[in-house]
């Protein structure tokens, strides 16, 4: 029952998301186009005009990204509270599942747009990387794109004297780190859509409120987990003790586990409002 569920939420998210993947593909083709156009020896009649349509492209190209972003998380919010605690909820709370089957097959299916999304924007771009390389290079034959590759290469080789981490291990650890804070984020919006509705007359609001709360004592928190952070790197023996990764992981460490923590407290929030709360407009 649990795949048909997750079929009925994709059926709700795919016409947005395809919308999203479309304004991120052309914002994609029309940067990498106009990066072609431009001639680093500013040599052409109108050398302004083709600066001018770059920094055009680049700032459709980020706010096509942050749109593409933010309106993923706002359509999944939005869905979540339409199709359980609006009068949509009717449908969802009579069919033949559990409660927790609902909430599992929505997180799920939250999470799979997040990190699809998260992989178009990452293919998104290193396309323009790779187009705006091969263009500046184009100009500088005795610098060739190979010559660069053993460049970067010789840079890897020096990553695990720097960071103090084998480069492989580091990219290891923030997938992981990020698939696991995607999956907390995911469950804490869902928290705050049910905290919202303890405000029976102002339910948005409320869910507004209880996002920026939770948001408020999230930074407290940073706060107080990078002191330790900034405390060795004040202290005189910073540069012969610790590593890059040996500063900054028991921070971003501490900080995952008060994430998860408080997935999981929203977690049981949630399952909460939608079995002895549950009050459908």
């Amino acid at each position: 029952m649990l795949g048909k569920l997750l079929k009925y939420e994709w059926r709700g998210l795919r016409f947005p998301f395809l919308v999203m993947m479309i304004v991120l593909a052309s914002t994609t083709v029309l940067t990498c186009s106009v990066i072609y156009t431009i001639n680093p020896n500013y040599n052409e009649a109108i050398p302004w005009y083709s600066s001018m349509a770059l920094m055009f492209s680049i700032f459709l190209y980020y706010f096509g990204l942050i749109g593409c972003s933010i309106g993923l998380s706002l359509i999944i919010v939005i869905r979540f509270y339409n199709t359980c605690y609006t009068d949509q909820g009717y449908l969802t709370h009579t069919l033949p599942v559990t409660t927790r089957q609902i909430l599992h097959a929505k997180l799920i299916a939250a999470f799979v747009a997040d990190v699809l999304m998260v992989l178009a924007i990452a293919i998104s771009l290193f396309l323009i990387i790779q187009v705006t390389l091969h263009h500046i290079l184009s100009f500088i034959p005795e610098f060739t794109y190979a010559d660069l590759m053993w460049e970067i290469s010789r840079g890897i080789g020096e990553f695990e004297e720097i960071f103090g981490i084998r480069i492989g291990l580091y990219f290891a650890y923030l997938a992981i780190y990020s698939l696991i804070g995607t999956i907390a984020n995911i469950v804490t919006l869902f928290g705050c859509v049910s905290l919202g509705q303890l405000y029976a007359k102002h339910r948005i609001i409320g869910a507004i409120l209880a996002y920026f709360i939770v948001q408020f004592i999230l930074q407290v928190l940073a706060y107080f987990a990078s002191l330790p952070m900034y405390a060795r790197m004040l202290g005189t023996s910073y540069n012969s003790d610790f590593s890059f990764f040996g500063l900054m992981s028991p921070t971003m460490n501490l900080m995952l586990f008060f994430s998860v923590a408080l997935a999981v407290f929203m977690y049981f929030a949630n399952m909460h409002m939608l079995t002895k709360r549950l009050n459908l407009e």
